[in-house]
């Protein structure tokens, strides 16, 4: 996956910048993997990707790659039926 490192010109005033790699995301509800250097859409996501104490490949574990500005965002697949009838059982999701 495509990287992409800090640029003064391009990069949003309320981008999040790691030191180390240089790599940057927006959202504060985003969480970045200090070893492998992914960025992931929840703490729920990164949790999975660090089960067992080492980096775990994001696409290996289920979650899903999403294009973003500042480079790939991994996160937890949409709920059966889309996140509209999230909360409803599927039968009523279904009529």
């Amino acid at each position: 996956m495509e990287h992409v490192i800090l640029d003064g010109d391009s990069t949003p005033k309320n981008a999040i910048v790691h030191g180390a790699c240089g790599r940057w995301w927006t959202g504060s509800e985003r969480s970045h993997c200090g070893g492998c250097h992914e960025t992931f859409s929840s703490l729920s996501s990164f949790e999975r990707h660090r089960k067992g104490m080492r980096c775990n490949p994001p696409a290996d574990i289920g979650l899903i790659a999403r294009p973003k500005p500042y480079g790939t965002l991994w996160g937890l697949p949409a709920p059966v039926g889309g996140y509209g009838f999230h909360g409803r059982d599927e039968t009523e999701a279904a009529a």
